[in-house]
């Protein structure tokens, strides 16, 4: 039971600091080196706005997670299996989030060149990795 307790901290450790470390991308930065026109600038704020509210309300689960962990790891005998499936739950049930983000990049991409369309993907893999690249399709 201690081996679990021990791994059950860890894991929660490494999460504290994964999500210390996650900052949120510098879509200001993308908007430069995009040179963003006119008639793209709307359109580039919906899409930005969208990633932003999926990433917040992930990041938020990912709190409550932690403090449920913390929490159980505080009982006597804590009940991980509740914990377990966190991960793909929190997931799950941002999809939405993620999907309505994949939407907006979308129409993104049909009022860019594509230039810029090489300079969002690039960005979006830099900053946001596998788990955007799950959710924001690619452009047709």
């Amino acid at each position: 039971m201690k081996a679990f307790r021990l791994a059950a901290a860890l894991f929660l450790l490494a999460l504290s600091m994964a999500a210390s470390a996650q900052q949120m991308p510098r879509f200001d930065q993308l908007e430069q080196r995009l040179k963003i026109r006119p008639e793209q600038k709307d359109q580039f704020d919906m899409a930005v706005g969208a990633t932003k509210r999926a990433l917040l309300a992930v990041g938020l689960s990912f709190m409550e997670v932690k403090q449920r962990l913390a929490e159980e790891l505080m009982k006597p005998r804590p009940d991980f299996s509740r914990l377990a499936d966190s991960y793909d739950r929190i997931i799950e049930q941002h999809r939405p989030l993620f999907r309505e983000a994949g939407v907006e990049w979308k129409k993104l991409y049909a009022l860019l060149d594509d230039e810029q369309v090489e300079i969002v993907k690039d960005f979006l893999h830099e900053n946001l990795g596998r788990l955007l690249s799950q959710v924001i399709p690619e452009p047709t």
